[in-house]
């Protein structure tokens, strides 16, 4: 294909995405906004996902689902071009449908707003409207887009969407199915919602969930306090050691979030436990945290001073796992960045990377695996994870053309530039 024919398919494809937009694109996130989909309501989720299960068969992609193994999630899916076979290495588009609202909260429907400070008018609200239903739309109408337009580049799509349905969780189901998946995937793009002035975020911190439980010895208060071990004492004297691994030069916090234990006040408590979030933005640092974790579970007393006898018989268990490895700006994520930002820009989208992101994503699951990723390519919007949330349309319109033009571009090369650049 000439230069000038992809000029013009680029034109054709902007075209697209602009006329189905209010008629096609609009109605069908809103579709998806408002059918629930929190991430423990596993039905819910899975009504959510065959809305875009529909979508995907009108595109003729082919679906594999992925079940959880215990049955708690909703199941995961894979969708592939139609010319991607199993074996196919190709670009992965990755989006979860899950979010962090119970249907008890309510949702709210499409919404035009008068201008206001924030949001300037042109939004869509409703949970989980940002965090992330708009960027799976995007998704599938930039898709859709190429499909009408070009559908001999479209066959050739090198091209996996993969949508799970428990990120919001730290994706503890659908872990190995991006281990396992990273062995056929030369990079990745993720659509979560995009940050101020459209930065591309190219570095996440990772992330652990640990407990320490304290089991002591039960007895009466009053008539037996001496026979007791009390594990809310011996509990207590740890959380200043497990607080102090915190080291702020190195980018690794510890925070003891969660505390609990006891029966009743007149009972010597017998059990207590503490949850602890962990957060590193190296490797080297989260396996110095886990080591340090371990050294305090093993000897959870070591080094204080005057610690009673009765606190000293506790037994101390740690349980838990770093769930996310930190997603690092390493070379190829740079190299991936600069070939998508010239699409972005052509759209009036900012360029160049965001700061280091506090939050995880299924950015780190794939990074981790040596998977090339760029992340936040969703559209921008406001009030994550609140009732309030809301995301841009015109945003959302951009995002979509980009998102078409630069895959378009990648077909047309097929499947070299990427490859070849990240060689």
């Amino acid at each position: 294909m000439s230069p000038q024919s992809v000029t013009r398919l680029r034109q054709d494809l902007c075209a697209a995405v602009d006329s189905s937009f209010e008629a096609e694109h609009v109605p069908w996130l809103t579709r998806l906004v408002d059918q629930p989909s929190y991430t423990g309501a596993r039905d819910n989720v899975e009504r959510a996902a065959q809305i875009i299960d529909e979508m995907a068969a009108t595109l003729s992609m082919r679906r594999v689902l992925v079940p959880d193994p215990s049955g708690t999630f909703a199941d995961h899916r894979v969708y592939s071009a139609p010319g991607v076979a199993e074996d196919t290495r190709a670009m992965a588009l990755v989006g979860h449908v899950d979010t962090v609202f119970p249907e008890s909260l309510g949702f709210l429907r499409l919404n035009r707003d008068p201008p206001d400070s924030e949001s300037g008018g042109d939004v869509i609200r409703g949970p989980g409207t940002l965090d992330m239903k708009s960027g799976l739309s995007s998704i599938v109408f930039a898709l859709r887009a190429i499909a009408r337009c070009a559908p001999e580049v479209y066959d050739g799509l090198r091209v996996r969407f993969v949508c799970n349905s428990d990120e919001e969780v730290g994706s503890p189901s659908s872990h190995d199915l991006f281990k396992e998946l990273a062995t056929r995937t030369t990079s990745a793009m993720v659509f979560e919602a995009g940050r101020v002035e459209d930065r591309i975020i190219t570095a996440r911190k990772g992330g652990g969930s640990f407990r320490f439980t304290m089991q002591g010895k039960a007895a009466h208060a009053g008539n037996e306090h001496a026979k007791g071990v009390n594990a809310i004492h011996a509990l207590a004297l740890l959380v200043p050691r497990i607080e102090a691994i915190t080291d702020y030069g190195r980018g690794i916090t510890v925070n003891v979030g969660l505390v609990s234990g006891g029966t009743a006040k007149n009972t010597v408590p017998e059990t207590a436990w503490c949850q602890v979030d962990t957060r590193f933005v190296t490797r080297e640092g989260a396996d110095y945290v886990v080591a340090e974790l371990e050294r305090i579970a093993a000897a959870p007393f070591e080094g204080m001073g005057d610690v009673p006898e009765r606190a000293k018989a506790a037994r101390c268990e740690l349980s838990g796992r770093v769930t996310r490895l930190p997603m690092e700006p390493v070379e190829a994520t740079q190299v991936l960045r600069r070939l998508y930002e010239p699409y972005a820009a052509a759209q009036d989208i900012g360029v160049g990377e965001a700061p280091l992101q506090g939050g995880g994503s299924d950015a780190n699951l794939l990074a981790g695996y040596g998977v090339p990723c760029i992340d936040g390519l969703g559209p921008w919007g406001r009030a994550f994870h609140s009732v309030d949330e809301w995301s841009s349309l015109d945003s959302l319109r951009r995002r979509t053309r980009a998102l078409a033009c630069f895959l378009v571009s990648e077909a047309v090369a097929g499947g070299a530039a990427v490859s070849g650049a990240l060689a």
